[in-house]
């Protein structure tokens, strides 16, 4: 929306109601509606141009050195607004559109064109009409609903100047679903005053005034209230209220009118009154009885109907409106009429005829005239450039069918490519799976036979070299019968006692390759079973603690655990140079914790990660084989902690409890 937009409706509204309204619905009657509704538009776009003149010649001076942008553009578009018509406005337009197109803007190019069309006057209706349509096709384009709501007002207003009213209605319809859409209920009340005067020209007084109402109430929730625009609507709806007989709720609108236009200091407060004096004559020629306005009259601080005219006569500003001097004057010559002062009324007729001749001999006026041949010789080559438009547009239309094909083709080859880059992808990671598959299922073979083979050597040593040992203890014991002397009871201590230790080392190895108390008394007492020992045999102190309601894992999961501890000791062991070592276990709802923290040296993470021994890798694909995650976390100086996660969902926790 530009800064001008709101002129240019005000400008729409007040033609319609002038031109349609005070003068079509007053006029009718006396067969002079045509005659004056011209006089009144030429007069008004003087008065109009006059009180523009100031901004019009400010505008020219500055458009010569403006850069060429879109500012300019709406620029020329303003100066065509202010001349109103003629061929400097269609010019300047015209200049405006030019830009439009070097900037390849279609917003500009589409209120070109609607500018286009206002300059150019009634005779020309095929070339308004043509400038809408490319207005309204620019507007499409880029689903601009502001732009194609002005184009239908704008076509309306045309249309029920020409009396086309039906169509007329059909394209204000448009114009208040465009803006329905935005929603802009400022225009859409100005499109429903418009609707009104082309429902009331078309003989529909009712639905003339359910549009005013509807406009009224928008109206009168503005802030601040447009009082000039309120008035209209009152002046409108006691025309609709005069025409269906209703003259109470008629003069009741008239003077509502009045009240808004006297606040505002507006001229129109002239055709307020006028309009009520007319209607008390129309009233008391037909015979009816005017009491009622008679006395709504005098409420409102007016005399009688004749002291409405003097007051309107004294009204600030008339000397400058043709159009409402001559609308006082004919109400004054139905007064005569109406009193059969034939004389009075001929000499008021007489006065109007040579008004309307000297309007006609204005300065203005003439330069008007001059205009119409310029505008006859030009017509032929505005047309040919209307054409060459089509053309163009016909051309882009091509062009942009092509680029949207190329594009269409540029989709399709790149969905294409994605799609077997993304099939490449998934079989890619299919194979990984399955390598991985592999992985898991060969080491939880070798896993199986280690622990297989770990538990068969277990029990040799224990079955077979165990009792082997026992039964040579025995028989060096049965050697001891026939030996008396001090040196075969050296040899049989010695012996006895070496055989003690092979006995107890045998044990250690087979409780280490397959602790017995993992099976019978659970992983939580094998494990403080193991840091006890490790207590007990190394220089450091081991400490064993638990958290939580004990869980029971099945023997798989246990001797993974178990495993898993085991290394991590070992590594301590072996590397650490810890004098404190903690092993924890949490059990929770959801979750299975077990730690192992030491303060000894500790290690580089990275370099460890770049050599990671067979203990470490041990370590985590056992935690991984159990769904577990393994977390160590190291620094050279600060110890080290070893950190297993295991998730206890109702699966996990049901294949954990078996």
């Amino acid at each position: 929306m530009t800064l001008f937009e709101p002129l240019i409706r005000a400008l729409v509204n007040v033609l319609a109601k002038r031109a349609c309204g005070a003068l079509i619905f007053t006029e009718t009657k006396t067969g002079m509606g045509a005659k004056r509704l011209c006089i009144f538009l030429m007069l008004f776009s003087i008065v109009l141009m006059r009180g523009q003149s100031s901004e019009l010649d400010s505008l020219r001076s500055v458009v010569v050195s403006m850069p060429e942008d879109s500012l300019k553009c709406e620029t020329y578009l303003r100066i065509a607004y202010l001349l109103y018509a003629g061929d400097a406005a269609e010019d300047y337009a015209s200049r405006g559109l030019e830009l439009a197109r070097k900037l390849n803007s279609p917003v500009l190019i589409g209120k070109s064109f609607h500018r286009l069309a206002w300059c150019l006057k009634l005779e020309a209706m095929d070339r308004k009409t043509a400038y809408l349509d490319s207005a309204a096709s620019y507007f499409t384009r880029i689903d601009d609903l502001y732009g194609l709501g002005n184009v239908a007002d704008t076509r309306g207003v045309i249309l029920l100047e020409y009396g086309a009213i039906e169509e007329s209605m059909r394209a204000f319809q448009n114009a208040y679903d465009f803006f329905s859409r935005i929603p802009d209920e400022e225009r859409k009340a100005g499109i429903l005053n418009n609707w009104a005067v082309a429902e009331y020209t078309g003989g529909n007084p009712g639905e003339a005034l359910k549009k005013y109402r509807q406009a009224l109430k928008y109206r009168l929730s503005e802030d601040p209230i447009a009082h000039i625009d309120i008035a209209r609507l009152y002046q409108g709806m006691g025309e609709c209220h005069r025409l269906n007989g209703d003259l109470g709720a008629a003069i009741s609108n008239y003077f509502e009118g009045y009240k808004h236009r006297k606040q505002a200091q507006n001229i129109g407060v002239v055709e307020s009154m006028i309009s009520v004096a007319s209607m008390m004559y129309e009233a008391a020629g037909k015979g009816l009885d005017t009491t009622a306005l008679f006395d709504s009259i005098q409420a409102h601080g007016f005399a009688h109907s004749t002291d409405l005219i003097l007051t309107a006569e004294q009204a600030p500003g008339l000397a400058e409106r043709m159009g409402l001097q001559n609308y006082i004057q004919d109400v004054r010559r139905q007064k005569h009429l109406l009193y059969q002062d034939y004389k009075a009324a001929y000499d008021i007729l007489e006065r109007q005829t040579r008004m309307q001749e000297a309007s006609k001999l204005s300065e203005s006026s003439l330069e008007a005239f001059a205009d119409m041949k310029v505008r006859f010789e030009t017509d032929q080559l505005r047309i040919q450039l209307l054409e060459e438009e089509v053309t163009n547009q016909k051309s882009q239309q091509r062009v942009n069918l092509l680029l949207f094909s190329l594009i269409g083709l540029l989709l399709v080859s790149l969905s294409g490519f994605l799609y077997f880059k993304n099939r490449i992808k998934s079989e890619k990671l299919k194979l990984h799976e399955v390598h991985r598959e592999q992985q898991i299922i060969s080491m939880r073979s070798m896993l199986e036979g280690q622990e297989n083979e770990r538990t068969r050597i277990a029990r040799d040593l224990h079955d077979g070299l165990g009792n082997l040992l026992s039964s040579l203890k025995v028989n060096i014991g049965s050697l001891q019968i026939n030996f008396d002397d001090q040196n075969s009871k050296r040899i049989y201590g010695t012996a006895s006692q070496m055989i003690d230790e092979a006995c107890t080392e045998v044990r250690k190895i087979a409780h280490e390759m397959m602790p017995q108390s993992l099976k019978k008394l659970g992983l939580r007492r094998a494990l403080e079973d193991m840091v006890l020992k490790m207590d007990a045999i190394h220089g450091f102190q081991a400490d064993f603690q638990v958290h939580g309601t004990e869980r029971i894992f099945d023997d798989t999961t246990n001797v993974m655990l178990y495993r898993i501890v085991q290394e991590a000791m070992n590594n301590i062991v072996k590397y650490a140079q810890a004098t404190e070592v903690l092993v924890q276990i949490t059990y929770s709802e959801d979750w299975f914790d077990l730690t192992i923290e030491d303060d000894g040296i500790g290690f580089d993470l990275h370099a460890a990660e770049k050599e990671k021994g067979m203990g470490l890798k041990s370590m985590a694909f056992r935690t991984e084989f159990i769904g577990g995650t393994l977390d160590l976390n190291s620094r050279p100086g600060v110890g080290t902690l070893v950190t297993i996660n295991i998730p206890l969902t109702d699966t996990d926790q049901a294949r954990l409890n078996q």
